[in-house]
């Protein structure tokens, strides 16, 4: 689950976190019921603000992702990995969308994807 923060990105630093807990989720990396580490040893251990994590974390429990338990941390709740797993879809979703919208062809994307695959990106 540990991951360094790119702050290059241009993507927020919570939102950073936020998706790499949500694809560890995905991947069974972290399971129902388990608890993420506390907000302070997150922080400290990829070097970011308490605020920042705590942040993610208010996020993934309005999202329905976890569960806080007064004075015990924070616990995946079941939730299926649909939910995230549709998330993205819906993500690649406006990807697609705008490259339709351009004038990309339809050949074009599908071969972009089989190249991706392949590792031929």
């Amino acid at each position: 689950m540990w991951f360094k923060v790119d702050y290059r990105s241009g993507k927020p630093v919570y939102e950073q976190i936020k998706d790499n807990i949500k694809d560890n989720i995905l991947s069974g990396k972290i399971k129902e019921g388990e608890f993420l580490p506390s907000i302070r040893s997150f922080a400290q251990l990829i070097e970011v603000n308490l605020n920042t994590v705590s942040r993610a974390y208010r996020e993934l429990e309005n999202e329905g992702l976890v569960e806080a338990s007064k004075g015990v941390g924070y616990a995946v709740k079941k939730i299926g990995t649909n939910k995230i797993e549709k998330e993205i879809f819906s993500e690649l979703d406006k990807v697609l969308e705008r490259l339709l919208r351009s004038g990309t062809d339809e050949e074009k994307i599908l071969d972009y994807v089989k190249n991706y695959f392949r590792g031929e990106k």
